[in-house]
């Protein structure tokens, strides 16, 4: 079972544990960051992104989601061993 702030990364994108009101029943995952939520005031929608970034080796990309206000965490590495050798 998962604990309320758990976070998972599926189908591109990142989704909380969350539950609202344990009165009226079980938790539920949620898009950490919905496509489209209201703007200040109930205003105009404002649309979210969840970025997927990739690396072609030998860049290697390790993602974090961040949780609540803490920030998403993006590090880019080279690993030069995923070339092989090119001695001629």
């Amino acid at each position: 079972m998962p604990n309320v702030g758990d976070v998972e990364y599926k189908y591109g994108r990142v989704y909380i544990y969350t539950q609202p009101n344990a009165a009226t029943g079980p938790g539920t995952w949620r898009p950490s960051n919905p496509d489209e939520i209201a703007g200040p005031g109930g205003g105009a929608p404002i649309v979210g992104a969840t970025y997927d970034f990739d690396g072609v080796p030998p860049v290697v990309i390790d993602t974090t989601p961040g949780v609540g206000t803490n920030p998403t965490i993006v590090q880019t590495s080279l690993d030069f061993q995923q070339l092989g050798n090119r001695t001629t």
